[in-house]
């Protein structure tokens, strides 16, 4: 823009557009074409408003002898259990189900693994589970868009909010021929529109105006901190939001970011992706402990944001890894919504932090 000011002449430029933030909470999705009902089996009779919730339904309905989670599972899912019934196990540090310490596990209990970071624990957790017929096992989906393996579980609970743009949902699918035979029942209790609203409209929000952080993060933090176990069933509008996801394209970005980052940030990388079957959730970094806090820091002034899995976990004191694992690590979004150049400015604001 250009001004006289009398005999002086003065070109004003207009400040550069405020970043685009990376990370975090998903904008709302728009309506695709359809296929992720397909490739999750999802049950429209089986979806809560969130995965707690489909959780407790499933305890409450089984009514196992005691509930099996790992010590690194984030603390609102834990409290879907009842208190007497909870027992920890530990993961190995390939981020997989230790069996060593689950010789106590009986018959007539539940066992909840997690799919970390999108991809399934290995053959010797399989093996387990089969030689096992008298547990009844739950395959935590929460990080896992496609897992590009067969379930290892009776069930799998999705989560779609943190990996796509739907605002709700908790999806319990059955695999086994026991769980379908056990015919666990849905949501008592419809949708309640004043939730689903709150936890809509940030979302929209963030797809109209995707630089005003400051306008949507807030109310995205309320609308989490109102989350609660519930009889509900997930909103209509988000399960046909959901069921029209096309999930090719979802799959292919993900993978091509994962590589990306894991070619320039190996080195600091919690897993790697030698079975390229499996869609990842984010790329996990590990950091020292006293370090990841000024890193984070960092990164969030130049707005990228990486998230923590998870600041408070479920697990007893004397679990020494899943509490480190708690204290220095931190997932590099990879998603779909972000292309080659977003990858670029996530690794250099990321090594640009480490000074």
């Amino acid at each position: 823009m250009q001004r006289t000011d009398e005999s002086v002449t003065i070109i004003e430029k207009s400040a550069p557009p405020f970043p685009v933030p990376i990370g975090g909470f998903f904008a709302l999705d728009e309506t695709g074409t359809g296929g992720l009902a397909d490739l999750w089996q999802i049950d429209p009779g089986l979806a809560w408003e969130n995965a707690s919730s489909a959780f407790a339904a499933l305890i409450a309905q089984i009514k196992p002898t005691a509930v099996w989670m790992p010590g690194f599972l984030c603390n609102h899912m834990a409290q879907a259990v009842p208190q007497s019934l909870r027992r920890y196990f530990r993961l190995t540090n390939e981020m997989e189900p230790d069996t060593a310490t689950m010789t106590a596990v009986a018959a007539g209990d539940l066992v909840l693994a997690v799919d970390y970071f999108g991809r399934c624990p290995g053959p010797r957790w399989r093996e387990f589970v089969a030689g096992r017929p008298d547990v009844f096992f739950i395959e935590d989906c929460a990080q896992s868009f496609d897992t590009g393996q067969s379930a290892w579980g009776d069930w799998r609970l999705y989560s779609p909010r943190k990996i796509l743009g739907v605002p709700e949902g908790g999806l319990l699918v059955s695999h086994s021929v026991r769980a379908r035979q056990m015919a666990v029942r849905g949501p008592t209790d419809p949708s309640d529109p004043d939730l689903a609203l709150q936890r809509l409209t940030p979302m929209k929000l963030r797809r109209e105006q995707p630089r005003n952080n400051a306008l949507w993060h807030p109310l995205h933090q309320q609308s989490e901190a109102n989350g609660s176990v519930s009889y509900r069933a997930m909103a209509p509008d988000a399960l046909a939001l959901l069921c029209s996801v096309d999930p090719l394209p979802i799959a292919e970005r993900r993978r091509a970011n994962f590589d990306y980052l894991k070619d320039r940030l190996g080195p600091f990388g919690l897993i790697q992706r030698p079975d390229t079957s499996f869609v990842p959730f984010g790329f996990p970094i590990t950091l020292p402990a006293n370090d990841r806090g000024h890193v984070l820091t960092k990164m969030h002034q130049e707005t990228v944001f990486a998230a923590i899995h998870w600041r408070d976990i479920a697990a007893p004191a004397p679990f020494a890894f899943e509490h480190s694992l708690s204290a220095s690590t931190a997932t590099l979004p990879c998603d779909q919504r972000y292309d080659t150049a977003d990858m670029e400015r996530i690794c250099a604001t990321f090594l640009g932090a480490l000074t």
